[in-house]
């Protein structure tokens, strides 16, 4: 007759197999896993963009740099002053227009001016002539002198309009002595400085516009025809695979080969790649455009 501890012992090891055999509540089902993210059809090397590229500013004219308005990482907004080009001269001609314009508008009103009066000294003579208190030479001379009147008027006017002209002239060119942002970014390079020689052909401020980021991938020869627009694809930094980005889906697909710019293989020199636009479908956090990043493609 078996022991009472025996019992108890043979109890003791039924049970815990039994547990044993009962699978745990909290172990993740194996289906759990995305198969997308673990079977790629296709993978790829890529780098973040701004949507667009960067915006390389030049000055419209060639000259010295007289201010520089904002300052490296600053936000500026659509018609933000950025920098200025001295325009001492273009000023002094732009006063002198400005000066003629007024002094043609003064001479215009007061030509305009006496016009009522010679009307109406003119229908005072004609009504005189009428009851024969006036000649008719006084009445011709009346005439005469309004005619003259109104012909300087209408010169009068016509520099008027002249003068205006060159000032708005003059204003616009002034225009071009002063660069400003053409939409909301972020400045990211200042090539010049107080002082310093700008020219048209030359940048001289960068901006990253706060526009959305883009993906812009390179496939290789044996992945072109596995990658079609609209397919998602998981995103990793290439230096940090263990933080994933936001997935992305396909934009375009260029249809053309090119070279590679992000990849080369020292045998046979530059590879032959696709290059494919990719955008995220919510808006990552702490990443820089130009960080290199793995992109894989899923059905």
């Amino acid at each position: 007759m078996p022991q009472p501890w025996q019992v108890l012992g043979l109890l003791c090891l039924v049970l815990g197999g039994l547990a044993g055999c009962t699978p745990a509540a909290d172990s993740p089902p194996a289906a759990s896993i995305s198969q997308q993210h673990q079977n790629p059809v296709a993978v790829a090397r890529g780098k973040i963009e701004v949507d667009g590229g960067l915006l390389d500013l030049a000055t419209a004219i060639d000259g010295t740099v007289q201010q520089i308005a904002v300052r490296e990482g600053q936000q500026v907004q659509a018609g933000q002053l950025l920098l200025k080009v001295h325009d001492e001269d273009l000023r002094a001609e732009l006063a002198v227009a400005q000066s003629s314009y007024q002094l043609a508008q003064a001479k215009h009103k007061a030509l305009t001016t006496k016009l009522p009066l010679l009307q109406a000294q003119l229908k005072r003579l004609q009504a005189a002539a009428r009851d024969g208190a006036a000649d008719l030479q006084e009445v011709d001379n009346a005439q005469a002198a309004l005619r003259n009147a109104q012909s300087e008027a209408e010169v009068a006017q016509a520099e008027v309009k002249l003068a205006q002209s060159k000032t708005q002239q003059l204003r616009e060119r002034q225009r071009l002595y002063a660069l400003h942002a053409p939409e909301a970014a972020t400045v990211v390079h200042l090539r010049a400085q107080t002082g310093s020689q700008v020219h048209t052909s030359q940048a001289a401020v960068r901006l990253l516009p706060l526009r959305p980021l883009r993906i812009r991938a390179e496939l290789n020869e044996s992945f072109a025809g596995a990658v079609q627009k609209g397919m998602r694809a998981s995103v990793v930094l290439d230096n940090d695979s263990s933080s994933p980005l936001p997935d992305a889906r396909v934009l375009r697909i260029n249809p053309m080969y090119g070279p590679s710019t992000l990849q080369d293989d020292a045998q046979r020199g530059p590879l032959r790649v696709v290059e494919c636009v990719l955008e995220f479908e919510t808006a990552p956090g702490n990443v820089r455009v130009g960080q290199n990043v793995r992109v894989s493609f899923h059905e």
